[in-house]
C-alpha cells in the first residue's frame, strides 16, 4: 500500500514557516572575517560556533592574537577556524587527498609549527580521487584562489593569530581545497564546460551554467524532469518565463503581488504560497513538485538549492 503524507492543515502551515527558517537563516555571528579565495572555493573564519553542517572545523585558537592553539576534538577554546565552501570537505590527515594545515605540540595549550617539527597535525581533506588539497605558508598575501586559515609567529614553537588584518603574524598559513567535480566518475582532466559545480563527466547539461544539479531527463535543465513538469503542468522545454503568465519554472510560484505570477526568481516567498496547499487540502498538481501525487513538506524541501536564485542568471 503506497500511503501519502497527510498532515492537519494547521501542522502544515507551522511545518512550512519552520521551513522557510530553515531554508533562510544565517551562520552563526562571527568574531571577525577571515578570509575567502577569490574563486569562492574555500572559506575560512574565525567563529566561536562553526555552522552546523555548512562548516568544517579545522583549528582552535585560546584568542585571535598571540594565541595558543588546539585541535577540534582535543581543545576547548572558544575561538573556532572554520571553513566552508568546497563541496566534500574535511579534516582527515588519511584522506586521500589532505594536506597539513600545521603541526601541534599537542592537542590543547600547544604552540604550532609549520616545519613539520611536531607530531599532532591537523588538515584539511577533499573527496574524490581527482579533488586536490594544498597548504602553504608565506609572509605575502596569499595566492588567488588560497584562503588564509591563520597566521603564525614563526615556523616552529609559534603562537597563532587570525586573518583579520589587526594584531596578524608576518607569516600566512594558506590552504587551496579543490573538490573533484565528478567525485563518483574518473575524470582526472576536471573538464567543465560551462563552468559549474559539475564537470562534463557527470552533468547532464554540460553547456549550461546552473547552480543546481540537472537530473536526467531534464530537457530545459531547470533542476527538474520532463516527467515531473508535465505532473506540475510547466513546459519542459522552457527554463524560464518570459512574462508574468509564463509559467515555465516549477519552483517560480511568486512574483512579489501573489502566488501564481511568474518572474524567474526562487526566494522565501514562493515557499510561502505552500501555506494552504499543504495535505490534507485538496491536492494541487501546481505544487507537487516531485510528481508523486501529494503536496507535502516533501515539496517545499525540495526549494533548498533553488532558495535566491533566478533562472535567467543562476
Amino acid at each position: 500500500m503506497n500511503r501519502k503524507l497527510r498532515l492537519p492543515t494547521s501542522i502544515g502551515a507551522a511545518l512550512v514557516l519552520g521551513i522557510v527558517v530553515a531554508l533562510g537563516i544565517g551562520v552563526p555571528w562571527a568574531f571577525n572575517t577571515g578570509s575567502a579565495s577569490p574563486a569562492g572555493s574555500l572559506e575560512c573564519s574565525v567563529k566561536t560556533v562553526c555552522a552546523y553542517a555548512a562548516e568544517v572545523e579545522v583549528l582552535r585558537m585560546s584568542s585571535t592574537s598571540n594565541a595558543h592553539a588546539g585541535t577540534p576534538s582535543g581543545s576547548a577554546y572558544g575561538h573556532r577556524v572554520c571553513c566552508s565552501g568546497v563541496s566534500g570537505l574535511g579534516t582527515d590527515c588519511a584522506a586521500t587527498p589532505s594536506d597539513i594545515v600545521l603541526s601541534l605540540s599537542a592537542t590543547d595549550n600547544a604552540h604550532v609549527a609549520s616545519d613539520g617539527s611536531y607530531t599532532t597535525d591537523v588538515c584539511v581533506s577533499g573527496e574524490g580521487d581527482d579533488a586536490t588539497a594544498d597548504c602553504t605558508y608565506t609572509t605575502d598575501n596569499c595566492d588567488a584562489d588560497y584562503a588564509c586559515l591563520a597566521t603564525i609567529s614563526g615556523s616552529t614553537n609559534a603562537h597563532v593569530a587570525d586573518c583579520d588584518g589587526v594584531d596578524d603574524y608576518a607569516t600566512k598559513v594558506c590552504c587551496l581545497v579543490t573538490p573533484d567535480n565528478c567525485p563518483d566518475v574518473s575524470n582526472p582532466g576536471q573538464e567543465n564546460s560551462d563552468g559549474d559545480e559539475w564537470g562534463d563527466a557527470c552533468d547532464n547539461c554540460p553547456a549550461t551554467t546552473t547552480v543546481w544539479e540537472v537530473p536526467p531527463g531534464d530537457t530545459d535543465c531547470d533542476g527538474f524532469t520532463d516527467a515531473v513538469e508535465s505532473v506540475v503542468g510547466t513546459d519542459p522545454d522552457d527554463a524560464c518565463p518570459d512574462a508574468l503568465d509564463d509559467d515555465a519554472w516549477p519552483p517560480d510560484l511568486n512574483a512579489g503581488t501573489g502566488c501564481g505570477e511568474h518572474d524567474g526568481k526562487v526566494n522565501i516567498l514562493d515557499v510561502l504560497c505552500f501555506r494552504g496547499k499543504l495535505a490534507p487540502n485538496p491536492y494541487d498538481r501546481r505544487y507537487d513538485l516531485n510528481g508523486d501525487g501529494s503536496v507535502n513538506i516533501l515539496d517545499v524541501l525540495l526549494y533548498k538549492p533553488f532558495i535566491n536564485t533566478s533562472c535567467a542568471n543562476p
